[in-house]
This record gives structure tokens, sequence and C-alpha cells, in this order.
């Protein structure tokens, strides 16, 4: 190789790298990494703070420390369990380093009198103050080098050390032997991808760390963020750009939407009506539809979704719907039904259901029978062959990875058209970011008959005037949700449903409430929530399953436990199960005695407006855009570097790059897209 000559790190498979081996390599493949490139791609999701030296006597519990010391007292103990205890003191105090999982002869690694460096987190032990399996070092004086260590996400097999080893191995490579990050980008005004990936994993140990993280202002931070976003926009816009010169059925038929509507006891608002025609001019043009429908809670998302596929319904094709969960699943083939009018071209297909009947529904899918098959994950398994699939309605979209639409899609011999149902409220500054390239209608209004929600916050010592409150209205025929985050009872001061069982079995009789969770099978589910529907329960006992799906027009009061753990998009959906009929409704909020500034922020936001789009807007300017909008695939935040408000300055250049981009070779836009979101290969189909 001339020295001259380079070689793209995307090329190399990781085992290149010095100390990964075959038993390696599978780790750090569940992890995604498969080549030099994807390791160096593998960011730090924070970083340790081992700049400042501690005082042994200024530590606090719960403190990220990092201390100097000689070794006092070495033992080991068997009670209650085997463990090696070791005491360092320095000149101000001492504290214990303890290790219940440790190899035999670690004990003769502390000698005592030998000088040591510890870094940990503290915490309040038996002893006094102490740090459970710590890093360690002997040294041989005082002298302190300042680190800041990333923090990698693990995998079994994987520890930080291990992972700090092997980037720090494969960016060894890049320096010295001629191995290169391709920079698929146009010429830009920040630094050089390499020296950005270098410098994001090998922080100057005298920079400040938050300048590293999402919105921080590091220029490092900031070239990578640029080609994080860029990646994110041109997966949609290659949307658009494939999609011009794909082709697929058009549907122009409103003859039995029409009928729906007649039969509808209630008028469509102006929002629905334009999202409807929105979304039917799509469905009538050869071009394959992708379009978001984005809606507050109750507003009417899928009234406007059965209409469109009441048009692939007429013209003897098929349609699949997708639903995170059994319940709402259930929801949704029981709102069909009713508005189709029949149940013989409606079938409802979960993993619940006993082989047999699956079979038979298999039969009338593949015959082409049944038209409209609403569904979990079980509707893209396959065994489930479709013969003229030509519309996909993903429900909770975000809840559903690109990899499993792609599974579904894939069912179909032509493109379908597809529609993707979110009721997280996209801000306009997220989806002006996020969303370059794909269709939006936006359903801003409510139904007239909506009730307002009276939200409002209590702390949990005023418990005992809640439960006379709850005991007066269901006397008059009221009905409770009362949501907690927690199944098993809590050793902490969060409560569980078991604690709150308890709480309520000495108020209410047994026949008044009954108990839901998502570990419970799904006909107990479904009895229970059937029994709560016809009114033979007062309140129901459950944790965050009843999020969405859950419709009781009855229900009318809203109690959410330990309030102050949820967000702000997550209590909106919560309180959004109530106010569906003509009773007043309430949404009460339960919180500890004591609020942090944060939480005492977020329950004042949601108990000020029922704006779900003001909410989020909130949401995003209190805690960045995390996984609001939830485009995340790989169960990791949305971005990892790019941030909505930080990087507003970046928005224009990003614009400006991604139309370049997309019109460069699929090839190499693919390339860019790989690198952040591997499950976007196949996007432009999507």
């Amino acid at each position: 190789m001339s020295s001259n000559q380079k070689i793209e790190a995307s090329s190399l498979l990781v085992t290149t790298v010095k100390g990964v081996g075959e038993k390696v390599s599978l780790n750090l493949s569940k992890l995604g990494i498969q080549t030099i490139e994807d390791l160096l791609f593998h960011f730090p999701i924070n970083y340790q703070d081992r700049t400042k030296l501690n005082k042994i006597a200024a530590l606090e519990p719960d403190q990220e420390f990092v201390v100097q010391g000689v070794i006092e007292k070495v033992s080991q103990t068997f009670v209650p369990r085997k463990m090696l205890l070791v005491k360092i003191k320095d000149t101000t105090g001492h504290i214990y380093l303890r290790f219940f999982y440790y190899f035999p002869g670690l004990r003769n690694v502390f000698k005592e009198g030998s000088k040591i460096q510890v870094a940990g987190t503290s915490r309040l032990g038996r002893y006094g103050l102490e740090t459970i399996h710590p890093d360690y070092e002997l040294i041989l004086n005082d002298e302190f080098k300042p680190q800041i260590l990333p923090k990698y996400r693990l995998t079994k097999g994987i520890s930080q050390q291990k992972m700090r080893n092997l980037i720090q191995a494969a960016i060894e490579l890049v320096k010295n032997k001629g191995i290169e990050i391709q920079d698929y980008l146009p010429k830009n005004s920040l630094k050089p991808l390499n020296e950005a990936i270098i410098n994001l994993h090998q922080p100057n140990p005298h920079s400040n760390i938050n300048e590293y993280l999402i919105g921080g202002a590091s220029e490092f931070r900031r070239r990578v963020a640029l080609e994080e976003i860029i990646a994110n926009k041109i997966s949609y816009l290659s949307v658009r750009e494939q999609n011009k010169i794909k082709k697929t059925h058009c549907f122009s038929d409103k003859k039995l939407a029409d009928q729906i509507l007649r039969e509808l006891s209630f008028n469509l608002t102006q929002d629905q009506e334009n999202a409807y025609k929105e979304i039917f001019n799509d469905i009538s043009c050869e071009t394959p539809m992708l379009r978001l429908l984005q809606g507050d809670v109750g507003s009417g998302k899928t009234i406007v979704a059965a209409l469109i596929a009441s048009s692939i319904v007429a013209d003897n094709k098929q349609v699949a719907i997708l639903a995170p969960t059994t319940i709402l699943a259930n929801q949704h083939y029981q709102n069909f039904v009713q508005w189709f009018g029949c149940d013989d071209e409606i079938e409802l297909l979960t993993s619940k259901i006993a082989v047999k009947e699956k079979r038979q529904i298999y039969q009338k899918i593949q015959s082409g029978k049944t038209k409209i098959i609403i569904g979990t994950h079980a509707v893209f398994q396959k065994d489930v062959v479709y013969k003229n699939l030509s519309l996909v309605i993903y429900d909770e979209q975000h809840r559903f990875g690109v990899s499993q639409r792609l599974k579904l899609k894939e069912k179909s011999e032509n493109f379908p058209h597809q529609l993707l149902l979110s009721a997280t409220p996209i801000p306009r500054t997220m989806a002006m970011g996020v969303l370059s390239g794909l269709d939006v209608s936006t359903i801003k209004s409510l139904p007239p008959n909506r009730k307002p929600i009276v939200t409002s916050t209590l702390p949990n010592k005023r418990r005992g005037a809640l439960i006379s409150r709850i005991k007066s209205a269901i006397s008059e025929g009221a009905q409770v949700y009362w949501v907690c985050p927690l199944i098993d009872e809590s050793e902490t001061e969060l409560i569980g449903i078991e604690d709150l069982e308890k709480i309520l079995s000495k108020e209410f009789k047994p026949d008044d409430y009954q108990i839901i969770h998502g570990k419970m099978k799904d006909a107990d589910k479904e009895r229970i929530l059937r029994a709560f529907k016809d009114k033979k329960t007062k309140i129901l006992l459950a944790t965050t399953v009843i999020e969405v799906g859950i419709d009781v027009p009855n229900a009318n009061i809203m109690v959410i436990e330990n309030s102050e753990r949820f967000g702000l998009s997550q209590l909106h959906q919560l309180r959004g199960r109530v106010g569906r009929g003509e009773r007043d409704s309430f949404c009460i909020l339960m919180h500890s005695n004591a609020l942090t500034e944060l939480a005492e922020q977020r329950l004042n936001i949601i108990s000020s407006t029922t704006d779900g789009f003001v909410i989020a807007e909130e949401d995003l300017t209190l805690r960045g855009p995390g996984d609001i909008l939830g485009l995340s695939q790989t169960g990791q935040p949305s971005f990892n570097f790019y941030d909505l408000l930080a990087d507003e300055k970046l928005q224009s250049e990003a614009n400006k790059l991604a139309l370049e981009i997309v019109k460069m070779p699929i090839e190499t836009q693919q390339k860019i897209v790989e690198r952040w979101f591997p499950a976007h290969l196949e996007l432009s189909d999507v």
C-alpha cells in the first residue's frame, strides 16, 4: 500500500481491530457493529467527568467522584454474602470499596499502605460512605491526570473499558494506518469528519463535557450533528424523488365513504374534512402515497382512515391496519365493523388467536374475501399472504420500526399506498427539521361534543380528600381510570398497583374496582375492559396499557399516580381517555409532596392547557427532542447529536446540502442514511 492510499473504514470488518476475536465480534454485532466504521460511529451516550480530584470528606451520597488515598484495611466477608471490602483513607476521611464479583486473586492486588486512585459513585452503606465495584489503579505518587471518559451503549460481554479500548484501537488505525471514514457531504463550513469523530470519542480533558453532548456548542458535535440531520432529511426526501418514477393503483370511488358518512351520528370537523381530501387526492394518483396523519388525542383520525380504506374496499382490494397493542386493534375492529355495517369482510388478527382459527383467517385473506385486516404484528407474519394489498395504515406509527413496516410492504405485489397515524402532536419546529419530504396532514380541532377536561394537581398527603371525592362521584354514576406506572409492590415512595389496591380495598367494595396491566392474557384484559365499558366496574386500576385504544364515554375521571415521573406527551395521552361523553371530566395528577423544579414545570404546563400541539412545543423546550416524535427505529433516541433548538443555525446548511445529496446516486444516499438509521435502508419504499 502506498503512503497516500486510503482504505475506507466501512470496507474493513471489525475483526481487523486488535482485541476483536470471534466471540467479541459476535457480541458487537448485537449492537449493530460489524465494520470499523460501525465501531467509530458507536458514539458516546454520555461522559464521565474525571477532571477533578475530590476529598473524601467532601463526598455526598450518589456523587460521581475521583479520590486518591492509601489502602488502610482489606477484608473478605461471607455475611450476608461473599464480598471483598477495601478501606481507603486520605487526609480528610475514609471510604469503603465493596466488590461482590471478583477473581480470587483480587485480594492480593490491594496491599495495605499502597497508594490508590479510585473512581466511582458514592452511597451510604452499613459502615458509612462506600462505592460498589469502582474503577481503580495503584499509583506510585500523587500526580493526578484529568480524564473525560466516554460512556457507551453496551451489550452482554462488552464492558465500558472493553468498548473504550476497542474504539481507541480503531482510532489508532485511522491515525496511523491510512484508514479513513468516507465523508459523503458536499463541501461545508464545519470541521472534517475524521477529526470530529476522533474528538467525540476522546474529548480534551480541559473541555466542558456538556459541549460534546446534544445541544452543546462543540464544533465537533455540530459537524456530526449536521450529518445526522441530513441523513434523516434525505431518508424522506429520497421517498419523494423515487416515488416520482413508481406507479401504483389509483382509487377514486367515494360511494362507500359517502354511505358511511350518512350513517354517522356526528359530522366531521373542518380539519377532518380537509385531511380526508388531502389523503383522498393522494390515493387518486398513481404515485404511491406516504403521508402522516397527525392529530391530538380524540381528534378523530380513525374515522378519516376508515373513509380512505372504504375507497380501496370499493375497488375490491385489501387494506391492512397495524396497531401496536391488541387493545387498540380490538377497538379498531369494533369501530370498523360498526362503520362498514358488517364483519364478513373485516378480520381481527393477533398472535393470541387459536391456530385453527388463524388458518381460516389466512385462507380468507389469501382468497381476497377479507378486505380489511386489522391486527398487531401478526398481520405481517410469513404465513399471511395477501391477494391484493393496496393500502397499509400504521396506527401509532412511531411504535413500529421501519424493518417491521418493510415486512408488511413486501406483502404487496405492487407498491401500496401507506398512511401513518400519530396521536403525538409534532411541533412545527420539529416537523420542519425532521420531516423534510414527508407529506403531513393535521387535525387540530376536536369534535364539538368533546367536554373540556379540568386538570389539577394533588400531593400524596391529600389522598384522603381524593378518595372521598371519588366515592361521591361513583355513587352518582361516574367511572374512574386510576393509573400507576408500576405493577409490583414498590420499595420506594412510588405508588404501584398492588400498593394502591391495598389502599382502595379498605375504602371501596371489591366489586367497585378491577386491575388491568400489560402482563395479563388478552382474554382477561378484554373481559375486564368489557365490564368497565358496560358500567359493571366503577374504577379501573391500570398501568399505561390504557394509554391508547380505550374508548369508554362514561368514564370521566382520570387519576394518575406518580405523575411527576411521566413525560408531558404521555400525561396528555392518558388524560385523553376521559372527556369523551356528556359528563364533566377531570384529571387529577397525584405527585410526591416535594417536587423538583423540572417536575413542577411539567405539571404546571399540563394543568394549564389541553392543546397537544402547545404541550409538544413546551415538551421540546423543556427536554429537547428526545423521542417525542418517535422516529426512533432502534430503541435509541431519535437524535444523538442534533438538537432542534440549539442547532437552528445548522438548518439552512442542512437543507441546502440535503437537496444536493438527493441528486447523487441512490447508493451514496443509502450509505449516508445507513450510518445513522440502519433500518432505513429501504425507506424509499416504506
